[in-house]
Protein backbone atom coordinates (compact mmCIF):
# COMPACT_ATOMS: atom_id res chain seq x y z
CA UNK A 1 0.00 0.00 0.00
CA UNK A 2 0.82 3.95 -0.44
CA UNK A 3 -0.03 5.32 2.76
CA UNK A 4 -0.63 9.15 2.55
CA UNK A 5 1.60 9.68 5.97
CA UNK A 6 4.58 7.77 7.48
CA UNK A 7 5.45 8.45 10.67
CA UNK A 8 8.73 7.05 12.02
CA UNK A 9 9.23 7.19 15.69
CA UNK A 10 7.47 6.13 19.45
CA UNK A 11 7.88 9.22 21.44
CA UNK A 12 5.70 12.18 22.27
CA UNK A 13 6.31 13.86 18.38
CA UNK A 14 5.41 10.43 17.16
CA UNK A 15 2.28 10.31 19.02
CA UNK A 16 1.31 13.28 18.76
CA UNK A 17 1.38 13.49 15.01
CA UNK A 18 -0.54 9.83 14.69
CA UNK A 19 -3.12 11.22 16.85
CA UNK A 20 -3.02 14.06 14.47
CA UNK A 21 -3.39 12.34 11.35
CA UNK A 22 -5.83 9.72 12.72
CA UNK A 23 -8.43 12.58 13.87
CA UNK A 24 -7.94 13.68 10.45
CA UNK A 25 -8.98 10.16 8.97
CA UNK A 26 -5.81 10.14 7.11
CA UNK A 27 -4.63 6.53 6.56
CA UNK A 28 -0.90 6.25 8.61
CA UNK A 29 1.72 3.88 9.19
CA UNK A 30 3.47 4.48 12.61
CA UNK A 31 6.95 2.74 12.84
CA UNK A 32 7.31 2.71 16.22
CA UNK A 33 10.74 0.82 16.76
CA UNK A 34 11.82 -1.73 18.65
CA UNK A 35 12.68 -2.47 22.15
CA UNK A 36 16.29 -1.10 21.32
CA UNK A 37 15.08 2.38 19.87
CA UNK A 38 12.92 2.80 23.22
CA UNK A 39 15.65 2.25 25.86
CA UNK A 40 17.66 4.99 23.53
CA UNK A 41 15.01 7.20 23.99
CA UNK A 42 14.44 10.07 26.13
CA UNK A 43 10.81 8.86 26.52
CA UNK A 44 11.39 5.91 28.62
CA UNK A 45 13.54 8.31 31.41
CA UNK A 46 10.47 10.96 32.19
CA UNK A 47 8.47 9.75 34.58
CA UNK A 48 7.16 12.33 36.26
CA UNK A 49 5.51 15.91 33.95
CA UNK A 50 5.33 18.32 36.22
CA UNK A 51 5.54 21.47 34.41
CA UNK A 52 2.83 21.44 32.17
CA UNK A 53 -1.10 23.02 33.44
CA UNK A 54 -3.48 20.27 32.61
CA UNK A 55 -1.08 17.06 33.36
CA UNK A 56 -0.82 16.79 37.22
CA UNK A 57 -1.75 13.96 39.48
CA UNK A 58 -4.04 16.23 41.30
CA UNK A 59 -6.42 16.00 38.29
CA UNK A 60 -6.32 12.84 38.87
CA UNK A 61 -6.59 12.44 42.17
CA UNK A 62 -9.78 14.86 42.33
CA UNK A 63 -11.83 13.03 39.70
CA UNK A 64 -11.13 9.74 41.31
CA UNK A 65 -11.84 10.81 44.64
CA UNK A 66 -15.04 12.18 43.61
CA UNK A 67 -16.40 8.95 42.79
CA UNK A 68 -15.45 7.01 46.34
CA UNK A 69 -17.92 8.79 48.66
CA UNK A 70 -19.64 7.45 51.36
CA UNK A 71 -18.08 5.82 54.35
CA UNK A 72 -18.01 2.15 52.46
CA UNK A 73 -15.16 3.65 50.32
CA UNK A 74 -12.92 5.28 53.00
CA UNK A 75 -10.40 2.69 52.59
CA UNK A 76 -9.73 3.54 48.96
CA UNK A 77 -9.93 6.78 49.45
CA UNK A 78 -6.71 6.84 52.00
CA UNK A 79 -5.16 4.46 49.25
CA UNK A 80 -5.71 7.11 46.73
CA UNK A 81 -4.86 10.27 49.14
CA UNK A 82 -1.41 8.86 49.41
CA UNK A 83 -0.93 7.34 46.00
CA UNK A 84 2.14 8.94 44.15
CA UNK A 85 -0.28 9.15 40.71
CA UNK A 86 3.18 10.32 38.49
CA UNK A 87 2.33 11.12 34.56
CA UNK A 88 5.37 10.47 32.53
CA UNK A 89 5.96 10.60 28.55
CA UNK A 90 5.56 6.80 27.96
CA UNK A 91 2.15 6.91 30.08
CA UNK A 92 0.95 9.46 27.42
CA UNK A 93 2.50 7.65 24.15
CA UNK A 94 0.60 4.41 25.84
CA UNK A 95 -2.59 6.60 25.64
CA UNK A 96 -2.22 7.65 22.31
CA UNK A 97 -1.63 3.67 21.31
CA UNK A 98 -4.94 2.66 22.92
CA UNK A 99 -6.96 5.86 21.57
CA UNK A 100 -5.92 4.68 18.06
CA UNK A 101 -6.41 1.82 18.10
CA UNK A 102 -9.87 2.34 19.94
CA UNK A 103 -11.12 4.73 18.30
CA UNK A 104 -9.70 4.93 15.23
CA UNK A 105 -9.22 1.03 14.29
CA UNK A 106 -8.42 0.60 10.33
CA UNK A 107 -6.69 4.12 10.16
CA UNK A 108 -2.95 3.69 11.51
CA UNK A 109 -1.02 0.56 10.87
CA UNK A 110 1.39 0.19 13.67
CA UNK A 111 4.79 -1.26 13.28
CA UNK A 112 6.85 -2.13 16.13
CA UNK A 113 10.25 -2.65 14.72
CA UNK A 114 12.99 0.23 13.56
CA UNK A 115 13.44 2.06 10.53
CA UNK A 116 16.64 1.15 8.89
CA UNK A 117 16.70 3.20 5.53
CA UNK A 118 14.63 5.28 3.77
CA UNK A 119 15.14 6.30 0.32
CA UNK A 120 12.80 8.72 -2.53
CA UNK A 121 11.58 6.55 -5.47
CA UNK A 122 10.15 9.79 -7.38
CA UNK A 123 7.59 11.28 -5.23
CA UNK A 124 7.68 8.53 -2.88
CA UNK A 125 9.72 7.61 0.48
CA UNK A 126 10.49 4.47 1.02
CA UNK A 127 11.28 2.78 4.04
CA UNK A 128 13.15 -0.62 5.20
CA UNK A 129 12.49 -2.16 9.18
CA UNK A 130 14.94 -3.98 10.45
CA UNK A 131 13.03 -6.87 9.67
CA UNK A 132 13.26 -6.63 5.93
CA UNK A 133 9.34 -4.95 5.93
CA UNK A 134 9.13 -2.00 3.02
CA UNK A 135 6.79 0.48 4.07
CA UNK A 136 5.79 3.44 1.17
CA UNK A 137 4.46 7.25 1.30
CA UNK A 138 3.84 9.89 -0.13
CA UNK A 139 4.76 12.20 2.63
CA UNK A 140 7.47 11.02 6.01
CA UNK A 141 7.61 12.33 9.13
CA UNK A 142 10.36 11.61 11.58
CA UNK A 143 10.23 11.68 15.32
CA UNK A 144 13.14 9.99 16.13
CA UNK A 145 14.86 12.21 19.03
CA UNK A 146 18.00 12.56 20.87
CA UNK A 147 20.00 11.06 23.70
CA UNK A 148 21.80 13.03 25.89
CA UNK A 149 25.29 12.81 26.88
CA UNK A 150 25.37 10.91 30.29
CA UNK A 151 28.35 11.12 32.98
CA UNK A 152 30.47 8.06 33.71
CA UNK A 153 30.91 7.28 37.31
CA UNK A 154 33.80 5.13 38.46
CA UNK A 155 31.85 3.17 41.33
CA UNK A 156 33.39 0.30 43.66
CA UNK A 157 30.26 -2.93 43.63
CA UNK A 158 30.20 -3.96 47.13
CA UNK A 159 32.65 -7.09 46.08
CA UNK A 160 35.32 -4.71 45.54
CA UNK A 161 35.23 -4.41 41.83
CA UNK A 162 35.66 -1.04 40.20
CA UNK A 163 33.15 -0.30 37.33
CA UNK A 164 33.13 2.93 35.01
CA UNK A 165 30.06 3.27 33.72
CA UNK A 166 26.61 5.43 33.29
CA UNK A 167 24.61 2.64 34.89
CA UNK A 168 25.08 4.01 38.02
CA UNK A 169 22.77 6.73 37.44
CA UNK A 170 19.77 5.10 36.44
CA UNK A 171 18.13 4.48 39.58
CA UNK A 172 18.47 8.30 39.77
CA UNK A 173 17.91 9.40 36.43
CA UNK A 174 14.27 7.22 36.49
CA UNK A 175 13.06 8.57 39.88
CA UNK A 176 14.15 12.87 39.11
CA UNK A 177 16.64 13.28 41.41
CA UNK A 178 18.57 13.33 38.37
CA UNK A 179 17.68 16.16 36.07
CA UNK A 180 17.92 16.49 32.36
CA UNK A 181 15.92 19.97 31.56
CA UNK A 182 16.13 23.30 33.22
CA UNK A 183 12.38 24.15 31.93
CA UNK A 184 10.91 20.90 32.76
CA UNK A 185 12.42 19.81 36.35
CA UNK A 186 14.71 23.09 37.02
CA UNK A 187 11.88 24.05 39.64
CA UNK A 188 12.53 20.69 41.77
CA UNK A 189 15.98 22.23 42.99
CA UNK A 190 14.26 25.57 44.23
CA UNK A 191 15.07 24.36 47.79
CA UNK A 192 17.94 21.52 47.63
CA UNK A 193 21.58 21.94 47.34
CA UNK A 194 22.06 21.12 43.28
CA UNK A 195 24.95 19.89 41.41
CA UNK A 196 25.66 20.65 37.81
CA UNK A 197 27.33 17.66 35.58
CA UNK A 198 29.27 19.31 32.50
CA UNK A 199 32.32 21.02 31.58
CA UNK A 200 31.49 24.02 29.82
CA UNK A 201 29.59 27.45 29.12
CA UNK A 202 26.18 25.49 29.26
CA UNK A 203 26.92 23.68 32.44
CA UNK A 204 28.06 27.22 34.63
CA UNK A 205 25.35 29.26 33.08
CA UNK A 206 22.67 26.69 34.58
CA UNK A 207 24.42 27.22 37.82
CA UNK A 208 23.98 30.57 37.98
CA UNK A 209 20.28 30.32 36.65
CA UNK A 210 20.01 28.31 39.72
CA UNK A 211 21.60 29.91 42.21
CA UNK A 212 19.83 33.75 41.07
CA UNK A 213 16.43 32.08 40.84
CA UNK A 214 16.23 29.90 43.85
CA UNK A 215 18.74 31.14 46.31
CA UNK A 216 20.49 27.84 46.45
CA UNK A 217 23.93 26.35 47.24
CA UNK A 218 25.44 24.77 44.08
CA UNK A 219 28.10 23.02 42.28
CA UNK A 220 29.51 22.36 38.97
CA UNK A 221 31.49 18.50 38.52
CA UNK A 222 33.14 18.60 35.31
CA UNK A 223 33.91 14.84 36.19
CA UNK A 224 37.31 14.26 35.53
CA UNK A 225 37.33 17.20 32.82
CA UNK A 226 39.20 20.17 32.87
CA UNK A 227 36.66 23.09 33.21
CA UNK A 228 36.65 25.91 30.80
CA UNK A 229 34.12 29.01 30.91
CA UNK A 230 34.42 32.46 29.99
CA UNK A 231 36.62 34.64 32.12
CA UNK A 232 33.18 36.70 33.18
CA UNK A 233 31.02 33.89 33.25
CA UNK A 234 34.03 32.83 36.13
CA UNK A 235 33.97 36.04 38.22
CA UNK A 236 30.11 35.62 38.52
CA UNK A 237 31.01 32.17 39.49
CA UNK A 238 33.27 33.27 41.97
CA UNK A 239 30.85 36.25 43.06
CA UNK A 240 28.06 33.51 43.66
CA UNK A 241 30.49 31.25 45.51
CA UNK A 242 30.02 28.32 42.82
CA UNK A 243 32.76 26.03 43.01
CA UNK A 244 33.87 23.91 39.67
CA UNK A 245 35.24 20.65 41.11
CA UNK A 246 37.55 18.44 38.40
CA UNK A 247 37.67 15.01 40.02
CA UNK A 248 36.05 12.20 39.37
CA UNK A 249 33.03 11.02 40.71
CA UNK A 250 33.81 7.56 42.36
CA UNK A 251 30.49 7.51 44.61
CA UNK A 252 26.39 8.93 44.35
CA UNK A 253 25.54 9.03 48.31
CA UNK A 254 22.23 7.54 48.56
CA UNK A 255 19.78 9.80 50.40
CA UNK A 256 17.96 8.31 53.57
CA UNK A 257 14.90 9.27 52.78
CA UNK A 258 12.17 5.91 52.62
CA UNK A 259 12.09 4.07 48.79
CA UNK A 260 14.03 2.41 46.55
CA UNK A 261 17.70 3.11 45.55
CA UNK A 262 17.39 6.69 43.48
CA UNK A 263 14.33 8.30 45.28
CA UNK A 264 16.50 10.58 47.26
CA UNK A 265 20.17 11.74 47.10
CA UNK A 266 22.57 13.18 49.57
CA UNK A 267 26.08 13.90 47.74
CA UNK A 268 28.75 12.87 45.67
CA UNK A 269 32.03 11.61 46.98
CA UNK A 270 35.10 12.40 44.44
CA UNK A 271 38.34 10.83 43.39
CA UNK A 272 40.24 13.40 45.99
CA UNK A 273 38.78 12.28 48.91
CA UNK A 274 36.13 15.89 48.60
CA UNK A 275 32.33 15.22 49.24
CA UNK A 276 29.96 17.50 47.68
CA UNK A 277 26.23 17.44 49.04
CA UNK A 278 23.86 17.98 46.97
CA UNK A 279 19.95 16.33 46.73
CA UNK A 280 19.59 17.09 43.01
CA UNK A 281 22.26 16.91 39.91
CA UNK A 282 21.24 18.21 36.69
CA UNK A 283 23.22 16.60 33.46
CA UNK A 284 24.42 19.70 31.45
CA UNK A 285 27.25 17.97 29.17
CA UNK A 286 25.57 18.06 26.05
CA UNK A 287 23.73 16.00 23.39
CA UNK A 288 25.69 12.43 23.09
CA UNK A 289 23.95 11.81 19.58
CA UNK A 290 20.84 13.05 17.62
CA UNK A 291 19.26 10.08 15.84
CA UNK A 292 19.35 12.02 12.31
CA UNK A 293 20.08 8.97 10.65
CA UNK A 294 17.03 8.61 7.95
CA UNK A 295 17.05 12.53 7.66
CA UNK A 296 20.55 12.43 6.30
CA UNK A 297 19.87 9.35 4.04
CA UNK A 298 17.41 11.27 2.36
CA UNK A 299 19.51 14.60 2.33
CA UNK A 300 18.48 16.90 4.95
CA UNK A 301 19.68 19.58 5.60
CA UNK A 302 21.40 19.57 9.24
CA UNK A 303 22.56 22.55 11.06
CA UNK A 304 26.55 23.33 10.56
CA UNK A 305 26.84 25.19 14.14
CA UNK A 306 26.32 21.69 16.18
CA UNK A 307 29.70 21.42 15.15
CA UNK A 308 31.83 19.14 12.66
CA UNK A 309 30.30 15.56 13.98
CA UNK A 310 27.28 15.34 11.77
CA UNK A 311 25.41 12.93 14.58
CA UNK A 312 25.02 15.22 16.76
CA UNK A 313 23.97 17.99 14.55
CA UNK A 314 19.79 18.98 14.70
CA UNK A 315 17.90 18.51 11.46
CA UNK A 316 16.60 22.19 9.89
CA UNK A 317 13.00 22.73 9.49
CA UNK A 318 10.81 25.41 8.80
CA UNK A 319 9.15 27.15 11.43
CA UNK A 320 5.71 27.25 9.83
CA UNK A 321 4.89 23.51 8.66
CA UNK A 322 8.05 21.55 10.43
CA UNK A 323 8.99 20.81 6.79
CA UNK A 324 12.74 20.14 6.25
CA UNK A 325 15.06 20.96 2.95
CA UNK A 326 13.76 17.84 1.50
CA UNK A 327 9.91 18.39 -0.05
CA UNK A 328 7.56 16.10 1.95
CA UNK A 329 9.91 15.23 4.85
CA UNK A 330 9.16 16.79 7.77
CA UNK A 331 10.69 16.44 11.23
CA UNK A 332 9.37 17.52 14.70
CA UNK A 333 10.74 17.03 18.45
CA UNK A 334 14.36 17.30 20.03
CA UNK A 335 15.55 16.19 17.05
CA UNK A 336 14.96 19.45 15.31
CA UNK A 337 16.14 23.25 15.48
CA UNK A 338 13.97 25.62 13.25
CA UNK A 339 15.58 28.01 10.93
CA UNK A 340 16.70 31.09 12.21
CA UNK A 341 18.13 32.54 15.60
CA UNK A 342 14.87 32.09 17.59
CA UNK A 343 15.57 29.07 20.18
CA UNK A 344 14.05 25.87 20.40
CA UNK A 345 12.37 24.36 22.98
CA UNK A 346 12.77 21.25 23.76
CA UNK A 347 9.32 20.45 25.60
CA UNK A 348 6.47 18.32 25.08
CA UNK A 349 4.51 21.15 24.40
CA UNK A 350 6.23 21.82 21.15
CA UNK A 351 7.04 19.16 19.83
CA UNK A 352 2.92 18.26 20.19
CA UNK A 353 2.38 21.68 18.54
CA UNK A 354 4.73 21.24 15.96
CA UNK A 355 3.88 17.39 14.67
CA UNK A 356 0.28 19.09 14.40
CA UNK A 357 1.51 21.82 12.08
CA UNK A 358 3.37 19.24 10.06
CA UNK A 359 0.04 16.57 9.79
CA UNK A 360 -2.15 19.64 9.34
CA UNK A 361 0.19 21.08 5.92
CA UNK A 362 0.40 17.42 4.71
CA UNK A 363 -3.22 17.01 5.04
CA UNK A 364 -4.06 20.16 3.41
CA UNK A 365 -1.69 20.05 0.33
CA UNK A 366 -3.53 16.05 0.12
CA UNK A 367 -6.76 17.61 -0.11
CA UNK A 368 -5.35 20.62 -2.24
CA UNK A 369 -4.39 17.85 -4.89
CA UNK A 370 -8.30 16.26 -4.43
CA UNK A 371 -9.94 19.84 -5.24
CA UNK A 372 -7.72 19.57 -8.63
CA UNK A 373 -8.87 16.42 -9.75
CA UNK A 374 -12.38 16.84 -8.40
CA UNK A 375 -12.63 20.01 -10.80
CA UNK A 376 -10.14 19.93 -13.54
CA UNK A 377 -8.87 23.25 -14.47
CA UNK A 378 -9.98 24.03 -18.50
CA UNK A 379 -7.78 24.30 -21.04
Amino acid sequence: DLFPLAVIGGGIGGGAAVLRAAQNMMRTVWIRGDRATARASRVKYVYNIDNMIGIHPDIVRGKVLELLQGEEHAAARAVVENAHLHIGTQDIVDNVVERVRGEFAGTVTEIEDKAVSARREGEVFVIETGAGATVKSRALLLSTGVMDEQPSIKMRTKAGKVIDDIRWIYPYANNETFLYCVICEGHLTREASTVVFGAGETAAQIGILFHERYGIPVAILTNGERFEAAEKTRALLGGYGIRAFESRVVEILDGDGEGPRGTSLRGFRLEDGTTVPARFAMIAMGLHRVYNDLARQLGAELDARDGPDEGKRHVLVEAATSETSVPGLFAVGDMTRRRGTSPSYKQIYTAQEYAVRAVNTIDLRQRRARREKAVPRNG
